[in-house]
């Protein structure tokens, strides 16, 4: 009896001795991600297989989560996630590296544990019927095919990205509409409880020369304001929905600011203003159609040609400020909540579709990603092209 109470002790030590070891072993912080990634960050990219459409790396998993659910922008999100993905307990993962990964529209993961949390979650695993296997101290769940076992190619487009929380990699395979560039695309992603910011990479087309740097100031009441050096390619749309030349206007580089939209007609109507440099090629396009846009103003160095009749005096009175980064492509602010509800009714208008397809997929492309902004007070973003490499930095703050 005395030596069953001796062992029925022991154990009872080494169960409360691992429990202490679990609950202060789990981290309330995490090292971000810093780019080059470790060696042993690289290591565990290697299980990614090589037909992964697109995989995500993130250290210390139970921190990300609980900035998550910090932040009132993904907190329902991962919430409805979580509910229907049961994570093991933050105890269990503790200061855990994972990387995850999509195939043929499954996902499955790959988790480094510390040598005590191995012991625990291969016993774990002897018992679920997960699909599970091991390697090392790395477990892996889910499907496993041709992996390399070395790191990724994408990895080299990471090098000099700011440090993030997660680290995301869309390869060629990869569909979606953000981030909106070519693929292979990686992105750096740090998320607070206030912020989300997002750094995006990939090759460039045309091997991105060196452009122009952005000289326009954003209007701060705008709906929807961006600079840009070069007209973008749904402007020629825009000349369907406002019947005037809008690209000689604005073919050395300007701002469009939105104020508002009317989308009960049959085709939505902007209300908002083109603003380019004033040079005498711009003044005379200007006096053109300057009586199908409204009244053209001039001031400082700049032609302001309106929509309407009223929305160049709203942008000649508004804030300005300048764009969030340095940029030589396109810089934009946006508010999500005045914009959204546009982008819904503008995404199911099937006259749009067809009179203007350009705005059309950009709209929905824009509603798509945007759809679980609602609690955002506000969206910038900064695009860069420089040395064969697209850049894209994106800051979403909460309200």
């Amino acid at each position: 009896m005395r030596t069953f109470i001796i062992i029925l002790c022991i154990l009872l030590a080494a169960v409360v001795a691992v429990a202490v070891y679990l609950v202060v072993t789990t981290p309330k912080e995490a090292v971000p991600l810093r780019f080059p990634l470790t060696a042993a960050q690289q290591e565990l990219l290697g299980h990614v297989p090589e037909d992964a459409e697109a995989y995500a790396l993130v250290p210390a998993p139970v921190v990300l989560m609980a900035r998550l659910e910090s932040n009132p922008i993904t907190r329902e999100p991962v919430t409805r996630w979580a509910a229907e993905h049961p994570l093991p307990p933050a105890a269990m993962l503790g200061r855990a590296d994972a990387v995850a990964w999509k195939s043929d529209k499954t996902t499955a993961y790959a988790v480094r544990f510390d040598p005590v949390r191995a012991l625990i979650a291969r016993a774990w695993t002897m018992f679920s019927s997960a699909d599970a296997a091991w390697h090392g101290q790395v477990l892996i769940i889910g499907a496993e095919r041709r992996a390399g076992f070395s790191p990724p190619g994408e990895l080299a487009l990471a090098n000099g990205l700011p440090e993030g929380d997660i680290f995301v990699v869309q390869r060629k395979e990869s569909r979606g509409a953000f981030p909106p560039m070519g693929r292979p695309a990686v992105t750096s992603v740090k998320v607070t409880s206030e912020l989300i910011e997002m750094t995006s990479r990939a090759s460039a087309d045309g091997g991105g020369g060196l452009k122009p740097a952005l000289r326009f100031d954003l209007p701060r009441g705008a709906m929807l304001a961006v600079s840009f050096t070069e007209p973008p390619r749904l402007l020629g749309d825009l000349e369907r929905l406002i019947a005037s030349d809008v690209e000689a206007l604005v073919g050395q580089g300007g701002v469009i600011a939105l104020y508002g939209v009317d989308t009960g007609t049959l085709l939505p109507r902007p209300f908002g203003a083109i603003v380019v440099p004033a040079s005498e090629e711009s003044r005379a396009a200007a006096a053109k159609y300057g009586q199908v846009l409204g009244d053209v103003r001039e001031s400082g160095g700049q032609l302001v040609i309106p929509f309407d009749r009223n929305s160049a005096a709203q942008y000649l009175n508004d804030a300005k400020a300048p764009a969030p980064w340095p940029a030589n492509r396109w810089a934009l602010r946006m508010d999500p909540a005045r914009l959204i509800p546009v982008l819904r009714k503008a995404g199911d208008n099937p006259a749009l579709r067809f009179a203007a397809p350009r705005i059309y997929r950009g709209a929905r492309d824009l509603r798509r990603w945007m759809g679980t902004l609602e609690q955002a007070s506000s969206v910038e973003a900064a695009a860069s092209a420089n040395g064969g490499v697209e850049e894209l930095r994106v800051r979403v703050a909460s309200k």
